[in-house]
């Protein structure tokens, strides 16, 4: 799997999770604001979403919803 990292918070002293994209666009993570750690899972061409702990618990979410689907 490929996650494609943005950068957007170069210029920020106390950064937090970066988000990604996986599939092309199929699944986003972002960062959520006011949180330090925590992303929001964008799917099913943004109509759900899903709020998880930290970088590592998007992923697995992600993974589990790409296993479902094929």
């Amino acid at each position: 799997m490929k996650f494609n990292y943005t950068n957007s918070n170069i210029l920020n002293a106390k950064s937090g999770p970066l988000g990604f994209v996986v599939d092309n666009g199929k699944y986003a993570a972002i960062p959520l604001a006011g949180s330090s750690t925590k992303l929001m899972v964008i799917y099913d061409n943004c109509t759900k979403t899903k709020v998880c702990r930290n970088a590592q618990s998007a992923r697995n979410f992600i993974d589990k919803l790409r296993k479902r689907r094929k």
